[in-house]
């Protein structure tokens, strides 16, 4: 306070130099001037009071720089602090991480912790304050769970806190300081862990097949549902909480135990199916047959500590396959036997076809000349009736000729050992179009055909097969309408070649397709066509014998091949012709 006029000047804690041992030395003081008054008022001096207080100041400036200090301490760690003082529990110091938690705001510094957060008031939390003000005794919790009001909402929280008493100069305690870690994200990732194992072990309790969880190095039964109990023919008694190899010494030394050891050691899961094993079963040891499958049980931290195991008694399965296999093989090997017998006779009914076949052109031949002989003695002095029969003769004779050669030919495509070598079908096609450019051009017709592969194969089959294909669509074509026959090749796609591939054999298979503008077949005769002898039309309408395309049938088989047909009355026919662009003989 300034005196001007005669008013008292006061100054308290006054910074001042004074010389002290012949130096300036700074100090603080509380002093006063006062006007020395008269009895007329009249001012005749000052009167100068000082009190020296450098000492206070310096131990309060201290003081508050120590404060300073602690506030900066406490605002910038990375825990949660909070200081409550006096036996109100005042809020003094609060730094961030606190005030975070607490989700309140950060207007909370100077009130009451009863105020900010009046939901612990139920939780013992304000009594433990006051136990701690009271008794000057620290106090830490672990793991305490506390109901917080977030937002409005009430969640529950984990800590691990501690409150410890603060004392002044005189031992009083004064206040105490709140420090904590929250916990919440580990508590709940742990009560997840236990969640989940809880529901595993309801899993394996409650599952359809048997299962169980083998703990630690020794395979030590943690947990086993009834039908694993069961499988190993033991009470739950001899095997829980017991390594797996003691309580069932029957399944030791069968290799489960190097099993059991990979999957712990290495992370790798095991399975196997009708794997043998001896276990109990009615008092007696027995062998069974299961299917299994080892994995890693792994801790929330990937950590390995055990093994799940999960099994099917498979043994009646097993069993009945077995029995199957063997009816199979026996069948198998009948199948064998008959194929061979099947083979010796179609290999005896070729050579009686060949020999029958060729021992018949000689009689039929002489049939044939006698009665040409005849027709040339009798002239013309014969009746109508005698050149009737004499004509059915030679049509007898010359379609008994025909039947004989394309017997004759049947038969010889069951010969073994015939030479495959490489066949351009291009080639093999051109040739019977000029073999049949008489027929070809009295009907107008036109064979269309590019891109056809060569192929091994037996060189006169193909001419046979190719032959008697086009031949068939000229004799089937339709009247005043010119036939016209489409040749075309595709290679099949690997899938559908497999279909094919006999023995194990890995060649190109070619789709080859005679299509033609005929009368066409009802489908249902589609397979019916290629028996032999089969005709589907009177030998009045259309001249043959019903052998050329069974001949076909057989020359595909001969090359591992097939041959099926599609076709739609009066809308022409498709022969499709499979054949490997190799044979394995």
């Amino acid at each position: 306070m300034k005196a001007e006029g005669g008013e008292t000047y006061v100054a308290t804690e006054a910074k001042a130099y004074l010389e002290v041992n012949g130096k300036l030395q700074p100090g603080y003081y509380n002093f006063t001037y006062k006007a020395l008054r008269r009895d007329d008022d009249t001012i005749y001096g000052i009167h100068h009071f000082a009190i020296d207080v450098t000492e206070q100041v310096m131990s309060r400036k201290k003081t508050e720089k120590s404060e300073q200090k602690v506030r900066a301490i406490v605002e910038s760690a990375p825990f949660p602090i909070a200081v409550y003082t006096g036996r109100e529990m005042r809020v003094e110091l609060a730094n961030q991480a606190i005030m975070d938690i607490w989700g309140k705001g950060n207007d909370v510094i100077g009130k009451l912790f009863t105020e900010v957060l009046p939901e612990l008031g139920s939780q013992e939390v304000f009594d433990q304050i006051a136990t701690v003000f009271n008794t000057g005794k620290s106090l830490h919790k672990r793991g305490q769970r506390l109901d917080l009001v977030v937002d409005g909402r009430t969640r529950p929280y984990w800590f691990n806190y501690s409150f410890t008493p603060l004392f002044d100069t005189e031992g009083n305690v004064y206040g105490v300081m709140n420090t904590g870690v929250d916990n919440t994200d580990l508590m709940l990732a742990k009560m997840k862990v236990e969640e989940n194992e809880q529901n595993i072990r309801n899993t394996i309790l409650k599952a359809p097949v048997a299962m169980c969880i083998f703990r630690g190095g020794h395979h030590v039964v943690e947990i086993a549902n009834e039908r694993m109990i069961e499988l190993w023919g033991k009470t739950a008694a001899d095997v829980m909480n017991r390594p797996i190899f003691e309580g069932l010494l029957e399944v030791k030394d069968q290799g489960f135990e190097q099993l059991l050891d990979t999957v712990f050691s290495t992370g790798e899961t095991i399975a196997a199916e009708g794997v043998p094993v001896t276990l109990p079963r009615n008092g007696k040891v027995e062998q069974a047959f299961v299917n299994f499958v080892y994995a890693p049980f792994y801790e929330a931290d990937r950590y390995i500590t055990g093994v799940i195991a999960v099994a099917t008694d498979v043994t009646s399965q097993v069993i009945a396959r077995q029995k199957i296999e063997e009816v199979v093989a026996d069948r198998t090997k009948e199948l064998a036997e008959a194929n061979n017998n099947l083979q010796k006779s179609n290999a005896e009914l070729a050579q009686f076809a060949y020999i029958a076949s060729h021992d018949l052109q000689e009689p039929v031949r002489k049939v044939s000349t006698f009665a040409q002989m005849l027709e040339q003695t009798l002239g013309t002095n014969v009746d109508e009736r005698a050149v009737k029969y004499l004509a059915k003769i030679n049509t007898a004779s010359s379609r008994m000729t025909t039947l004989i050669r394309d017997v004759l030919s049947y038969s010889q495509l069951s010969r073994e050992k015939e030479i495959f070598e490489p066949v351009d079908l291009r080639e093999v096609v051109r040739n019977i179009e000029s073999d049949f450019e008489l027929l070809i051009e009295q009907k107008r017709a036109t064979i269309e055909y590019k891109d056809l592969p060569v192929i091994d194969a037996i060189p006169l089959q193909m001419s046979q097969l190719f032959g008697n294909l086009i031949s068939n669509s000229l004799k089937f074509s339709r009247p005043d309408v010119p036939p016209r026959l489409q040749i075309t090749t595709e290679l099949l796609a690997k899938e559908d070649a497999a279909a094919y591939q006999a023995n194990g054999g890995t060649s190109n298979y070619y789709k080859i397709t005679v299509r033609d503008n005929g009368i066409g077949f009802n489908q249902e005769h589609a397979a019916q066509i290629f028996n032999i002898f089969q005709r589907l039309h009177g030998k009045s309408e259309y001249a043959g014998t019903g052998i050329g395309l069974a001949m076909c049938r057989k020359i595909v088989q001969n090359h591992q091949g097939d041959i099926y047909a599609e076709g739609s009355i009066g809308d022409g026919a498709v022969f499709n012709v499979i054949l490997p662009a190799s044979v394995g003989m």
